[in-house]
């Protein structure tokens, strides 16, 4: 099978490119800066999605089986403009112009690295995460455009992902820049309250090559394990040569001083979040957990080895000379 990757050099895609070759299938990316961490047998392809012509499009995307896309998603939007429309245009349009050029060439099947946020959604429609957070709802949208580009012979599996472990070249996990802002030297880590869905990047790659020689057809959470906050970031101290001698656990109201900050500081560099704090942290106080079942009884992927990814992720602590 020949496969096209957008965002073949990112944090997951890097993975997905490996395990496509390591499975024996043909493999191009599409990347906007020429790469220097992919294999001699991947074909490059220069472009950015969100500027390329349609023709230039139907030509990259021509003799193409697959299609799968695992660039990273816009989770905050310039300052001043409209951020339901900064959102379509960024995470929703350029997908959908994809897999319609995709559509066209006759590839059959396609994989979108989605969010777990859609998952809750789905799962628990009184918490209104689309009506109230423009990124959950760009990602909902995502999904839901995607298909609406394709014909009825076009599979389109949605991989839902919560927090992903592990480690790729020259990238970093998003657990580990999460550890530092919670650490407090070495006497211990804030937490959050509740608990959380964790993916091994491993597993994600292994879950989307099977979507794709399945041609799995759906939205599939893809979990590792679910782990209260407190014992996700006593691992990832541990790992990195400091386990906490305490671990203080915030509450809501806490966890939403902390995203206000943090709104604070995206505000200053001329950005508006894509979350609304206060149910953002009323999450992180709860459970948002994922069924590990869903992936190994649809795709046949068995969940990876969380503490080695973990050990990954661990945010180098060493003293600096």
């Amino acid at each position: 099978m020949k496969v096209l990757v957008v965002g073949g050099t990112g944090f997951i895609g890097h993975h997905i490119v490996r395990e496509l070759l390591a499975r024996g299938h043909d493999v191009t990316v599409l990347v906007r800066t020429p790469p220097t961490n992919l294999p001699a047998a991947v074909t490059v392809r220069l472009g950015d999605l969100t500027d390329l012509s349609d023709d230039r499009l139907d030509t990259i995307v021509a003799g193409h089986t697959g299609i799968v896309i695992a660039s990273a998603a816009a989770v905050a939007a310039p300052r001043g403009t409209d951020i339901a429309a900064f959102f379509h245009d960024t995470n929703v349009a350029p997908v959908v112009r994809l897999l319609a050029a995709g559509c066209r060439a006759q590839c059959d099947r396609a994989v979108i690295l989605g969010s777990f946020y859609a998952t809750l959604q789905r799962e628990q429609p009184a918490l209104r995460l689309a009506e109230l957070n423009p990124y959950i709802a760009s990602r909902i949208e995502q999904a839901e455009h995607a298909r609406a580009a394709v014909n009825t012979e076009t599979s389109v599996a949605v991989l839902e992902l919560p927090y992903v472990a592990g480690t790729t070249p020259g990238r970093q996990s998003p657990l580990a820049p999460m550890l530092h802002s919670l650490s407090i030297g070495d006497a211990g880590i804030f937490a959050y309250s509740g608990a959380t869905a964790v993916v091994t990047v491993t597993q994600v790659a292994r879950a989307a090559v099977a979507a794709l020689d399945r041609r799995a057809n759906g939205d599939y959470p893809i979990v590792t394990a679910n782990l209260a906050w407190a014992d996700l970031f006593t691992r990832l101290a541990t790992a990195s040569g400091r386990p906490p001698q305490r671990v203080w656990k915030l509450h809501s109201r806490a966890i939403e001083l902390l995203i206000r900050f943090e709104g604070v500081r995206q505000r200053r560099q001329g950005l508006t979040i894509g979350f609304h704090p206060a149910q953002w942290s009323k999450l992180h106080a709860t459970a948002m957990i994922l069924d590990p079942e869903i992936a190994r009884a649809e795709l046949g992927v068995e969940p990876d080895d969380l503490h080695n990814a973990l050990q990954d992720s661990a945010p180098d602590t060493s003293p600096q000379g």
